[in-house]
Parts: C-alpha cells; sequence; structure tokens
C-alpha cells in the first residue's frame, strides 16, 4: 500500500493552523474560567503555560535513519547503539515523570496540612463553645 507524500509546506501550514486552533482554545478556556471562578486565574495561568509546553513537542520522538551507519560499525553495535539511546530517552521521560509526581504530591500535602489546620482550628472552637 502506498501513501502519497505529504509536502514539508502543507505540514508547515498544517501545524501553523493547529497552533493557532490550540491558542484559541486555550484562550477560550481561560476566559470562561476567569469568568466563572476568578479564585484560580493563578492556577490556571500555570496550568496554561504546561498546555503550552506539551503541545509544542514533536508528537513522535527524533528517531535516527536505520539506514545510517557509523564506518565499519557492526550490527550488534547499531542495535547496541539504538537500545542506548532508548534507554536515554525513556530514562528522560521517567525523570519528566518523577518530577510532575513529586510537584503534585508537594501540593496534595499542602493542601492537606491547611485542611488539617481548619479541622483543627474548628474542633478548638467547638471545644470552647461546650466549656
Amino acid at each position: 500500500m502506498c501513501f502519497p507524500k505529504v509536502l514539508s509546506d502543507d505540514m508547515k501550514k498544517l501545524k501553523a493552523r493547529m497552533d493557532d486552533f490550540k491558542e484559541g482554545y486555550l484562550e477560550t478556556v481561560a476566559a470562561y474560567y476567569e469568568e466563572q471562578h476568578p479564585e484560580l486565574t493563578p492556577l490556571l495561568e500555570k496550568e496554561r503555560d504546561g498546555l503550552r509546553c506539551r503541545g509544542n513537542r514533536s508528537p513522535v520522538p527524533d528517531v535516527e535513519d536505520p539506514a545510517t551507519e557509523e564506518p565499519g560499525e557492526s550490527f550488534c553495535d547499531k542495535v547496541m547503539r539504538w537500545f542506548q539511546a532508548m534507554l536515554q530517552r525513556l530514562q528522560t521521560w521517567w525523570h519528566g515523570v518523577l518530577a510532575w509526581v513529586k510537584e503534585k504530591v508537594v501540593a496534595l500535602v499542602h493542601a492537606v496540612q491547611a485542611l488539617w489546620k481548619q479541622f483543627q482550628s474548628f474542633c478548638c472552637s467547638l471545644s470552647e463553645l461546650f466549656m
């Protein structure tokens, strides 16, 4: 089965249209939440920046052309080089995931601490009320 080649100019135009769509979508969502929930505006800005970063990444990782061969490189060396590159990308990805999880855990811990302080304050107020 043959697929027609897509011209790079067409791809660039499509990417530009997709970027415009993403920006418009982000602006629409931001305007809605700023109107409905103004207290969430600082959090929304941070999430919007994160979405922009994720949206600007290439959906397909850069992969070496299998035809590329170092002079005097054996098949085993080539496979080992590809495997090491794959492990490096995987390690980088997991570091990103771990950083994201740490960030979310820290936010959760702060929220639980604030909730606990409010609960303690409520209990103290309640005990004073009954005394």
